[in-house]
């Protein structure tokens, strides 16, 4: 029985074409809340940038797996779990961050900033409807995520000087860089372990690579019709587009609404 749907949120639960979540996926909303299902969204952003799309918080969400699961959230906000990036791990990303040479943003608890402003940056920030991140210095708090905006086939060094941590691609240009084994999934799980919820009873739905591991882990992973080929090849089921009622289609499918 499904008790939780987890939501991924650019491209999934919010159009960046219409620069908004379609009423169609707030209408599910309301209805599986109704039913006593949580709703939780799955993201790759900080709070802070989710403050920027206020639809987010007028659907009155169940609770927040941030940062690729780095940070997780009850519906009021309150800190569930949390994981760090630590050790030499740290210490090196500190030191790309700080040699300038290579784009790339920290990520804290209540704080994330650049090294520098480039135009890789702002092709990224385009990509993802968001607000640019202000320059800053690392002052030696806990950083739970770090971005690099690097190609893929630039991608091989920074595996080598960065180890204990996963790397997952949300476009072209960028990279997110997380402890190893903590992704969307291990935020599921303690989101779900908080609330008692058995693991074999929640969908997710996702469109991206950094959707992947979400995807093939749930008991029922569906992917977007706007979704890459690499989540669609591994989903329980392919939806609509997003913009074409992609969640509801979905739910409506699995008999949920």
């Amino acid at each position: 029985m499904t008790k939780a749907v987890f939501f991924d949120f650019d491209h999934t639960l919010y159009s960046h074409q219409t620069m908004s979540i379609p009423q169609s996926a707030k209408d599910a909303i309301r209805i599986l809340q109704s039913k006593g299902i949580r709703c939780v969204l799955a993201t790759g952003r900080h709070m802070l940038e989710l403050e920027h799309f206020p639809d987010v918080f007028t659907v009155g969400l169940d609770g927040y797996v941030t940062i690729d699961g780095q940070l997780c959230l009850d519906g009021n906000r309150n800190i569930i779990c949390s994981n760090e990036i630590k050790g030499i791990a740290l210490e090196n990303l500190v030191k790309l961050f700080n040699d300038r040479k290579v784009p790339t943003i920290l990520v804290e608890a209540d704080r994330e900033y650049s090294n520098v402003h480039t135009f890789q940056q702002v092709q990224g920030l385009s990509y993802a409807s968001t607000v640019d991140h202000p320059l800053g210095e690392y002052t030696g708090k806990p950083v739970y995520l770090g971005v690099v905006y690097i190609k893929p086939d630039q991608e091989d060094w920074l595996h080598g000087m960065l180890p204990g941590c996963d790397f997952l691609r949300w476009a072209q240009i960028g990279v997110d860089v997380v402890p190893t084994g903590r992704d969307k999934v291990d935020g599921i799980l303690s989101y779900l372990d908080h609330y008692g919820i058995p693991r074999s009873d929640y969908i997710a739905f996702g469109d991206g690579d950094n959707d992947k591991g979400m995807i093939s882990s749930a008991p029922i992973g569906i992917a977007m019709g706007n979704a890459w080929e690499s989540v669609k090849s591994i989903a329980n089921y392919i939806t609509t587009d997003i913009n074409d009622n992609g969640i509801w289609n979905a739910l409506v499918h699995y008999g949920l609404i």
